[in-house]
């Protein structure tokens, strides 16, 4: 992710971010794999934001 080596952008959304960093790919594998499984099989129809709690922010940068 290139636009991330910007120092002022990456921090942008860190600060917004209120877990205070970008996801792990393993952490969005486990989403991923969890919805896979049976145990999610009632689940349809549903937008899940694995995004360490920034869509409670919302996110414009101006920079």
């Amino acid at each position: 992710m290139q636009f991330l080596s910007n120092e002022q952008f990456s921090n942008a959304v860190n600060s917004r971010t209120p877990l205070g960093r970008l996801g792990e790919p393993k952490e969005m594998a486990v989403l991923v794999s969890f919805l896979c499984l049976p145990a999610a099989s009632y689940i349809t129809g549903q937008t899940i934001c694995a995004d360490g709690g920034m869509i409670v922010n919302g996110f414009v940068f101006q920079g």
